[in-house]
């Protein structure tokens, strides 16, 4: 910083991140909340809906300056145009409803919060996506992780017997064959095939290891089975089990890849799989391509990934961290709106 060298050098924005950040968040962010939630009905999807449509955000009642002055927050109104249908009767009501304040940032990349100005600060995390590392309980052996934006993780991981186990939202271990059943691959046979082409070695066959180990050998089994470690207790019907299963990997409300994660698996295992929403939710063929992937590692084929390195971690700047507490307190909306579909009259609504 001496005059003579620098004084051509224009200093950049450095607050550009928070700025562009929040401006994302409040352009794009909201409406994807909005659009996950919307429409809500009523719990038995016969009689009410309701429609988020266009949103807005007004124009602040004070300026930074008064409201540091006045002990006030700096925010704006949001409003969004909803719409109600009656589906018994057809007839749709539109307004305006107030949805409460949103904080809004000043030019310097800080909120005034009752007239104290604060700063969000980005956080650094652990990427989505599929990490592998080697298993210190098994020397020699493997396990991944799957890490979604949202939703259950999955812990596989091989133990010094060979046998490929999975956890799922690091409950009890359930083996790898009885989650590839419920998927999709019904018969041992098509299971063995699926990784005929990893598995070198004949003595160590991870995956007849492991179907061996499992008691599973029907599909309700497998469901069952499955069922029983992530909720003991409960009673275990095969309806029950493919329920929770479906909306735990399938539903987009419970489980988002998130856009990073579907590029870091295509590029990884050369899949054409388009980044679209309609591809962020669990998908069948991911899991194979990791475990075949996590068999070469056994085989001594690949190295495991660094974790502590930049390239497995991203940066959840501000927009981010706000949009996620913003849609915990939207679902909290979204059940209290079911709860008063279900209780009102439907001339008062």
């Amino acid at each position: 910083f001496s005059p003579q060298h620098d004084k051509d050098v224009p200093l950049p924005p450095l607050i550009e991140v928070q700025l562009m950040s929040y401006k994302w968040f409040l352009e794009e962010g909201l409406r994807e909340l909005l659009d996950e939630i919307s429409p809500i009905s009523d719990f038995s999807g016969k009689k009410l809906e309701l429609h988020f449509l266009e949103h807005s955000i007004g124009e602040p009642k004070y300026q930074p300056e008064e409201a540091k002055s006045k002990n006030l927050t700096f925010e704006a109104p949001l409003k969004v145009h909803v719409q109600l249908i009656n589906k018994e009767t057809g007839e749709i009501k539109e307004q305006d409803v107030f949805l409460g304040s949103i904080p809004l940032m000043t030019g310097r990349g800080t909120f005034i919060i009752n007239g104290i100005e604060r700063v969000v600060v980005s956080q650094i995390v652990r990427s989505p996506g599929v990490f592998f590392s080697a298993n210190s309980a098994a020397p020699g052996m493997h396990s991944a992780k799957i890490i979604p934006k949202r939703g259950a993780w999955l812990e596989i991981e091989t133990d010094k017997k060979g046998i490929i186990t999975v956890k799922i939202d690091r409950k009890r271990k359930i083996p790898i064959t009885a989650l590839l059943r419920v998927f999709g691959y019904e018969k041992d046979k098509e299971i063995l095939d699926l990784f005929k082409d990893v598995i070198t070695d004949v003595e160590h066959d991870y995956i007849l290891n492991t179907l061996d180990k499992d008691p599973s050998k029907e599909v309700d089994e497998a469901y069952q089975s499955i069922y029983k470690k992530i909720r003991p207790g409960d009673l275990a019907t095969p309806e029950n089990a493919k329920a929770l299963i479906q909306s735990m990997f399938f539903d987009y409300r419970k489980y988002d890849m998130g856009p990073v994660a579907r590029y870091k698996l295509n590029k990884r295992f050369k899949l054409p799989t388009p980044n679209e929403k309609k591809f962020h939710t669990f998908q069948v063929e991911d899991l194979v391509h990791i475990l075949k992937y996590l068999i070469r590692l056994n085989n001594r084929e690949l190295r495991p990934d660094d974790i502590d390195h930049l390239s497995n971690r991203r940066i959840r700047a501000v927009g981010e961290l706000v949009q996620n507490k913003f849609r915990v307190g939207l679902l909290r909306t979204d059940r209290i709106a079911k709860d008063r579909m279900t209780v009102m009259d439907l001339d008062t609504v």
